[in-house]
This record gives C-alpha cells, sequence and structure tokens, in this order.
C-alpha cells in the first residue's frame, strides 16, 4: 500500500471505530445490565475487535508493519540477540530490558508481528484492571461510559493493534500499580511503577509524584519501585552501560502535534529548547501541586480519584506543552482519560462523547498524515509552505489546532475535577 492509501485506511478505521463509540455508549442496555454481563460483553468485543484487526490486516491483507516496531524495536532486538549491551554498544531511547523483552519475543516468531501481538495481548488486561480498581472509587455509570469509549476507541486501534507501541504495556502497569495501592499492597504497587521504567522508557517518571503523593503507604511503594529501578539499572553502571544515554538521545528532538511546533509554525520563530521545558516544569509541578491537596489526610478514594485525574492532567499537559509529544502518548493514561468524557448529565455527556469522537479521529490523522503525507516536515518547513499557501500545509494547521483544542479541554476537565477535591478537602479541614 502506498502511504496515502495507508493514510486513508488509517482514517477510515478511526471514523467508523469513533462512530461506533458514539452508538455504545447511547445503548442503555449496556448501562442497566448486570456488572458480570457487562463485563463480560466489553472483554469478549474488546478481544475479538482487536485480534480481529490484527489478523486481518497482518495476516488476510499481509500490511508489513511500520513505524517504531520494525525501525527500532525489532533491530535493536536483534542487537541483544547477536550480545550488544544497549547504552554501551548502540543507541537506544528506551529502558535497560525494552530491547530484552523484545529479543525474547522475536526468538519465540522472528518477526516484528511478534512485537505488536504482544502490545495486543497486553492491552487485553486494561479494562479488567481498570474496572476492578474503578469500582472502588468512582461510580458505575461513568465507568461504563469510560470502557466502552476505550473498546471503540481509534487512539488504541491504531496505536496498538497496527502499530504496536510499547506504551501501553506502561499503561497496564500503571493500572496494576494502582490496583494494589487500593489493596493495601504498597510494595507490590512500587515494584510495578518500578517495572514500566526499566522495561519500557524513563516516560512513567511523569507520574511518580503524583503516585507518591496518592499512595498511603508512600515510602513504602517509593521502596518497591526503587528496588526493581536499582537493580536493572546498576547492573547497566556495572556493565558500563551509560543509563543516561535515553535523555541524552531524546533531549534535542522534536515532534508535531505540540503547542511549541505550532508556535513556531505560525509565527516563523524558533523556541529555545529550555524555555518549553521549563513551561513544561511547571505545569507539571502545579498538577503535583493540586493532586497533593486533593490527597492530603483524604479517604482513600478521594486519593484515587485525585490520582486518576492527575494521571490524565500529566499526560495532556505534556502533550500541549513538550516540545517532543505525540499522540501515541494518549496511551499512557487513556482509560482516565476517557473518563473526563463521563458523567454531568445526559445532554452533556453525549456531547463530550460526540466531541470526543471527533478529537480521536483528529489525533490518529494528525499523526498519520505528518508521518505519511508530510514527511515529518519541521516548523520552519512547514511555516514556508504555510506562507506559500499550500493546501497539504494548511490542512495540517487544521488538524493541529483541532488536536491542540481538544488537548486543552481536556486538561482543563482534569484539572476542573482535581481543584474540586482539594476544595472539598480544605473545607473539611476548616470546618475540622
Amino acid at each position: 500500500m502506498t502511504g496515502s492509501q495507508t493514510l486513508i485506511a488509517r482514517v477510515g478505521i478511526g471514523v467508523v471505530a469513533a462512530l461506533a463509540s458514539v452508538f455504545l455508549t447511547r445503548w442503555s442496555t449496556l448501562r442497566t445490565i448486570s456488572r458480570a454481563r457487562f463485563d463480560r460483553i466489553v472483554f469478549g468485543l474488546f478481544a475479538v475487535s482487536r485480534l480481529g484487526l490484527f489478523a486481518l490486516i497482518f495476516l488476510v491483507v499481509k500490511i508489513a508493519p511500520r513505524g517504531d516496531v520494525p525501525a527500532y524495536y525489532f533491530d535493536q532486538a536483534r542487537q541483544v540477540l547477536a550480545g550488544l549491551l544497549p547504552y554501551r554498544d548502540f543507541i537506544s531511547s528506551y529502558a535497560p530490558l525494552h530491547p530484552y523483552l523484545d529479543a525474547g519475543l522475536i526468538s519465540a516468531w522472528h518477526s516484528p508481528l511478534s512485537i505488536v501481538l504482544f502490545s495486543v495481548l497486553v492491552e487485553m488486561a486494561i479494562l479488567p484492571l481498570w474496572l476492578s480498581a474503578g469500582r472502588v472509587f468512582l461510580p458505575e455509570a461513568e465507568l461504563r461510559v469510560a470502557a466502552l469509549l476505550y473498546l471503540a476507541s481509534p487512539v488504541s486501534l491504531q496505536f496498538v493493534t497496527i502499530d504496536g507501541q510499547d506504551n501501553v504495556v506502561i499503561a497496564v502497569l500503571l493500572a496494576l500499580s494502582l490496583l494494589l495501592v487500593l489493596r493495601s499492597r504498597a510494595f507490590a504497587a512500587g515494584a510495578s511503577f518500578g517495572a514500566s521504567v526499566a522495561a519500557i522508557k524513563f516516560l512513567p517518571l511523569l507520574y511518580a509524584p503524583a503516585f507518591f503523593f496518592s499512595a498511603p503507604r508512600r515510602w513504602r511503594m517509593a521502596a518497591g519501585a526503587a528496588v526493581i529501578c536499582g537493580v536493572v539499572y546498576g547492573g547497566c553502571l556495572l556493565a558500563g552501560a551509560p543509563i543516561l544515554t535515553p535523555l541524552s538521545a531524546e533531549g534535542d528532538l522534536w515532534s508535531a502535534g505540540d503547542l511549541p511546533y505550532v508556535i513556531e509554525a505560525i509565527f516563523g520563530v524558533s523556541i529555545p529548547p529550555r524555555l518549553t521545558d521549563g513551561f513544561v516544569l511547571l505545569a507539571l509541578v502545579a498538577i503535583f501541586v493540586w493532586v497533593g491537596r486533593s490527597a492530603r489526610q483524604a479517604s482513600i478514594a478521594t486519593r484515587m480519584r485525585a490520582l486518576n485525574y492527575g494521571m490524565a492532567a500529566l499526560t495532556l499537559a505534556f502533550l500541549v506543552f513538550s516540545k517532543k509529544s505525540w499522540p501515541p502518548y494518549l496511551m499512557l493514561a487513556l482509560f482516565p482519560i476517557c473518563l473526563l468524557v463521563a458523567g454531568g448529565g445526559v445532554v452533556r455527556e453525549r456531547w463530550k462523547v460526540a466531541a470526543f469522537a471527533v478529537f480521536s479521529v483528529v489525533s490518529v490523522t494528525e499523526h498519520s498524515y505528518w508521518a505519511s503525507s508530510l514527511a515529518q516536515f519541521n516548523s520552519a518547513k512547514f511555516h514556508q509552505a504555510l506562507l506559500s499557501g499550500e493546501v497539504g500545509a494548511v490542512l495540517m494547521l487544521l488538524l493541529e489546532l483541532l488536536l491542540i483544542a481538544g488537548y486543552l479541554w481536556l486538561l482543563w476537565e482534569a484539572v476542573s475535577r482535581i481543584l474540586s477535591f482539594a476544595a472539598t478537602e480544605d473545607a473539611v479541614s476548616q470546618g475540622n
């Protein structure tokens, strides 16, 4: 398939999935049936849709996988099998265990498809984990809406089932960590969190302060994470591998789909990287403070609600303000983001579901269009194309503005909920 054909196919899948999400959330039967029956239906549809799409694309139509899996995951796995050490012998932007995990997969099935299939299978745990955890601290009606939105999510279908992105492994480990916190298994919760940092990439550290402030037995959880990370990264140091290689490798990278990129493209300026880094840090610190205030002396239910929406807010803030962020990062906290759409009354929820469907299609389209049709051009080329009035550049600008508007809308929803928890806790404290 050509790049244009691939883009059309991806957008088509996204539109169908988005329409399905609107239909599913309006199907009244799914809101009233028993929990057990709802879970069976959702889990069954999830498995059929993911495995069915995987089989159709890769085994029936025989389309070759594209993106990070063949370009990075598969290649680095082969280097590990050849006896090379990450960081010391080859550059890697991923965690130390990442190439070893992929090496094990391709040893069983020597194909990039083994890595894609692994991501698909891992994702099947996400809804059981979130429904088990969420029923402790969230309304059942909101959980069901979020589960149905995730079930028919174009973001999940494209970035996991089609692209095999590893961000979903982080999402599953973070959901497991939250569930273990609820079950008073703080050390195991920390170990699960640490595994995401040691096995996939540094990015889960974005959520570390929110987990720390929200966990009742925070130091025990921190110890669990420290043990896993200490063993893995300590072992790398002993083997002579510079463990900060991922940070240096990614430090000067940029991408489309964020506010710095759009500002540079529109105004023809170059924003200093340290300026954007500083703004990202300020936004993240503000969210950490709000989550901490909400969790202070609060019940476990309020703590977990604050953590849930904090994960969504941190992800969205990073996506908006970081110079290197792209829609696949939505997978890190996709279920908490889906929860932002639920609730608020029937009419308001329906409007939010429709808006979220549009946002989801834009998310998968923007990323594919930039990568496939525009050859990932930088902001300077984007600016020149806009000045020349090129149709492709104008369409890209529209997609960028819609994407960022969606991020900001969902970020506002997340922050508003966190602040409402903080205000409630402050009122209770003053009353006492």
